[in-house]
């Protein structure tokens, strides 16, 4: 009778595999007393977004408009809102996918007021606080501004969002900085695209 000889590595893989797959097949399942306790659930804080912040929550989705600002006449661009962080923010992507892409993040203050940070392509971070609401209308007008490098520097200013229905919104965008730099108000006409 011969002998079949494995080289000892494989032997000792073949037996730790069976011994583990014996041990977990002779460990008793967990109750469900000991499941909740070995995985903590969180349990969400009820929803107090304000009703502006409700606004911008449903803009979720992603919108189309034109611009010139980057040296082509009426080119096509695209901005995204994603509801994030338990419904407590959202972020506005501003032309995603191209070198121009910025990012804002609306959400509610300490004080249950609508506010916003936006990264700017001019690496710099205006901080915004609601001025004026209405059924249709929200103007947020800065209220810091973080990473400028010069006091007239260029950076966003003052933003209007008018509301038409909920296909259809336009932001109109003021500039901050020095008169050389002001390139007056802008407007975008924006339309759903899902």
């Amino acid at each position: 009778m011969k002998t079949l000889r494995l080289p000892s590595p494989i032997i000792l893989s073949v037996l730790l595999t069976f011994t583990a797959c014996s041990a977990a097949s002779n460990t008793p399942e967990p109750s469900n007393s000991d499941k909740a306790a070995a995985s903590p659930t969180h349990e969400m804080p009820p929803d107090n977004s304000s009703a502006e912040l409700n606004r911008i929550k449903a803009l979720e989705g992603r919108w189309k408009s034109t611009t010139s600002m980057f040296g082509t006449e009426n080119e096509e661009v695209f901005t995204e809102y994603k509801i994030t962080a338990g419904g407590s923010a959202v972020v506005e992507t501003i032309f995603p996918g191209t070198p121009q892409e910025m990012v804002s993040v609306y959400f509610d203050d300490d004080q249950g007021k609508l506010a916003m940070t936006h990264y700017c392509m001019m690496r710099n971070r205006p901080q915004f606080t609601l001025v004026k609401s209405s059924k249709d209308m929200l103007k947020l007008d800065v209220s810091k501004i973080e990473g400028q490098k010069a006091e007239d520097a260029p950076s966003m200013g003052a933003i209007t969002l008018k509301f038409k229905d909920k296909d259809h919104f336009s932001s109109t965008c003021e500039s901050n900085g020095s008169a050389e730099h002001d390139q007056g108000p802008m407007t975008m006409n924006f339309t759903r695209v899902n």
